[in-house]
C-alpha cells in the first residue's frame, strides 16, 4: 500500500446535489425573500396582517428546517467550510428569528402599522 493511502484526508467530502441547495436556501434564498418582503412591507403600507408577512414567518421557517436538514442529513458545513453541529444550528435559530423580529419591527413601522 502506498504511503498516501494510509494517511487522512484534508479534503472534505462532495457536496450532494441535495446539501447544495439546502445550503442555497439558507443562506440565500430565504434572505432574499425576507429581505424583498420587508422592503416591500416598508414601501407599500400593506394592511397589519399581510401576505408579505405570512411570506416572512414561510421563509423563517423553511430556512430553519434547510439548516437542520443540511446539518443532520448533509453534513451541513459553516460558512468558514468547518463541521456544522446542532449548537450551530441553535446559534443560527436564536439570531434569525431575533434579527428577522427586529427587522420586521422597524419594516412594520416604517409603513406606520403601529401608529393610531
Amino acid at each position: 500500500m502506498s504511503e498516501d493511502a494510509t494517511k487522512p484526508s484534508s479534503t472534505p467530502p462532495p457536496v450532494a446535489p441535495a446539501g447544495c441547495l439546502l445550503r442555497l436556501v439558507w443562506t440565500l434564498a430565504g434572505n432574499a425573500a425576507i429581505y424583498l418582503s420587508l422592503a416591500t412591507i416598508a414601501a407599500t403600507r400593506p394592511p397589519l396582517p399581510s401576505a408579505l408577512d405570512y411570506v416572512v414567518g414561510i421563509a423563517v421557517i423553511v430556512m430553519i428546517a434547510a439548516r437542520w436538514l443540511d446539518i443532520t442529513r448533509c453534513g451541513g458545513r459553516t460558512i468558514g467550510d468547518e463541521p456544522a453541529t446542532p449548537d450551530h444550528l441553535r446559534r443560527y435559530v436564536v439570531i434569525l428569528i431575533g434579527s428577522t423580529a427586529v427587522a420586521w419591527s422597524i419594516a412594520r413601522w416604517i409603513a406606520g402599522s403601529f401608529s393610531r
